[in-house]
C-alpha cells in the first residue's frame, strides 16, 4: 500500500509537498465525485449525475497534469475554477438552497485552501463567496428557475445525509494528512538545523586548530632564513634544517589542499565523474608523493597491487582517499615500521588494504575518526594532524558507491579498507 500510495501521490524526492498534497486531493476528489455519479443518477438527478461525470473526466485530466507533468499550480487554477462552474451549474439541478450544493462548495472551498498558496487565498474565497451568495441571491428573486428534484420527503434525507458523511470523513482524513505531512517537514528541518549547528561548531573549531597549525611551519621557515641572514650555518647542519623544512611544508601543504578541496565541496557540492579507472595507475603516483615521508623515518613500504583491476570512481576523488590513507600510516607508523598497500577483488568490488605497524587506534577516538569532530593528534615524530583527511575519505567514498572502514591490528597497528565497485 505504501508503494501504491508513493506511486500514485508521487515520491517526496521528485514531487514538493504541495504537489503531493495536491495529487492526494485530486484522487480523493476522483472517487467522491465518481461515486457520486452513479449514486445520484439512481436516486433521480439524472443532471446532476451527468454533471458529476463531466468533473470526473476534467480531475482526471488535471490529474494527469499535475502527476506526470507537474504543472501544479496551472492544475489548482482549473481545478478551482472547474469545480466551482460545476457546483454552480449543478445548483439548478439539485434542488438549489434545499439541496446539497451549499455543503458541495463547503467541501470544495476546504480543499482549495488545502492545495493553494498563502497568495492565492483572498482568490479564491472571493470566488467562493462571489459564487454561493450569488447563486443564493439569484434563487431568491428567480425561484421558478431552480428545479424541484426532491417531490417526497425522503428523497432530500437520501441526498443530504451521504453527502454530510463524504464532508465530514474528507475533511478528517484531509486533515489528518496535513498535519501529518506539516509534523514531518517540521521534523526534517528539526533535524536540518540541528545538524547544521553541530557542523557550524565543529568548523568553528576546525578553523581555529587550522590558524594554528598555519603558524607553526611558517614561523620555522622565518627562523631558518632569520638564521641564513645573521650567522653562517655549516654544510651539515643546512642539509638537516632544509630537509626538516621541506618536510614540514610538505605536510603542511598537504593540510592546505585537504582544506580546499574540502572548502570547494562546501561552496560547490560533490561533482563526481565516476569512470572506469586502472587501480594500479591511480595508487602508483601517490606513493611516490610519500616516498619522504616514508624515507625519513626508515620506513619499509610493501605493495602487491594487482595490475588487472579496473573499478568506476572518480580519478581525483580516489587519489586523495589513498593519499591520505597512505599519509596517516606513515605518520603513525614509528621509525623503521612497515606499511603494506593491498589489492584485491572481493566479489563485485576491489578492495584497497592499507596497513600500519604502528600502536593503533585509541577506542575512545574510534567513533569519531570519519567526522568533523576534531581533536589534534601528533605522530610518532611530532607530526601534527587535524582529522579532516578522513572526513573527506568518508564523504568521497560515500559519493563513489563505496564503504571505508577499519580495525585495529592483533599484532598492532591499524588497517584501513576501501571497496569500490569494480568496472564491469
Amino acid at each position: 500500500m505504501k508503494t501504491f500510495s508513493l506511486y500514485i501521490i508521487g515520491d517526496p524526492l521528485h514531487f514538493t509537498l504541495e504537489n503531493r498534497i495536491f495529487n492526494a486531493i485530486c484522487i480523493i476528489s476522483l472517487v467522491i465525485i465518481g461515486f457520486n455519479v452513479p449514486y445520484n443518477y439512481f436516486t433521480g438527478l439524472t443532471a446532476t449525475s451527468l454533471i458529476f461525470l463531466a468533473l470526473v473526466l476534467i480531475f482526471a485530466g488535471i490529474y494527469y497534469l499535475s502527476r506526470v507533468r507537474k504543472k501544479v499550480n496551472l492544475c489548482i487554477a482549473i481545478a478551482v475554477v472547474m469545480i466551482n462552474v460545476g457546483f454552480a451549474v449543478n445548483y439548478f439541478y439539485s434542488g438549489g438552497i434545499r439541496g446539497a450544493s451549499l455543503l458541495s462548495f463547503t467541501l470544495a472551498f476546504f480543499l482549495t485552501m488545502l492545495i493553494s498558496s498563502p497568495k492565492q487565498y483572498y482568490w479564491w474565497i472571493v470566488l467562493n463567496l462571489f459564487t454561493v451568495l450569488g447563486l443564493i441571491i439569484y434563487e431568491y428573486y428567480h425561484p421558478n428557475l431552480i428545479a424541484d428534484v426532491y417531490p417526497e420527503r425522503g428523497d432530500i434525507f437520501a441526498d443530504m445525509t451521504p453527502t454530510y458523511i463524504i464532508n465530514v470523513i474528507v475533511i478528517f482524513v484531509g486533515t489528518i494528512y496535513l498535519k501529518t505531512a506539516y509534523n514531518k517537514e517540521k521534523k526534517r528541518g528539526e533535524e536540518k538545523t540541528r545538524s547544521l549547528e553541530i557542523l557550524n561548531t565543529e568548523k568553528s573549531k576546525l578553523f581555529s586548530l587550522i590558524s594554528h597549525d598555519l603558524r607553526n611551519p611558517l614561523a620555522s621557515i622565518q627562523s631558518y632564513l632569520q638564521l641564513l641572514r645573521e650567522i653562517e650555518i655549516d654544510p651539515q647542519n643546512k642539509v638537516q634544517i632544509e630537509t626538516e623544512l621541506l618536510y614540514v611544508v610538505n605536510s603542511t601543504q598537504e593540510m592546505l589542499y585537504n582544506i580546499l578541496v574540502w572548502s570547494k565541496t562546501q561552496l560547490d557540492g560533490l561533482n563526481v565523474n565516476l569512470v572506469p579507472i586502472d587501480v594500479a595507475a591511480a595508487i602508483l603516483p601517490i606513493l611516490k608523493i610519500n616516498k619522504m615521508a616514508v624515507a625519513k623515518k626508515n620506513i619499509s613500504l610493501d605493495t602487491n597491487i594487482d595490475a588487472s583491476i579496473k573499478i568506476m570512481a572518480d580519478l581525483n576523488m580516489l587519489q586523495l582517499i589513498v593519499r591520505n590513507l597512505v599519509g596517516n600510516a606513515a605518520k603513525f607508523t614509528p621509525f623503521g615500521g612497515a606499511i603494506y598497500i593491498r589489492t584485491s577483488r572481493n566479489g563485485d568490488k576491489c578492495r584497497i588494504e592499507v596497513k600500519d605497524s604502528g600502536a593503533g587506534i585509541d577506542p575512545s577516538r574510534q567513533l569519531d575518526m570519519f567526522s568533523l569532530k576534531v581533536r589534534s593528534t601528533f605522530g610518532t615524530d611530532n607530526e601534527k594532524g587535524i582529522g579532516l583527511g578522513l572526513f573527506l575519505c568518508k564523504e568521497y567514498t560515500m559519493a563513489q558507491h563505496g564503504q571505508i572502514w577499519f580495525e585495529n591490528n592483533k599484532e598492532g597497528g591499524s588497517s584501513f579498507y576501501l571497496e569500490l565497485p569494480l568496472a564491469n
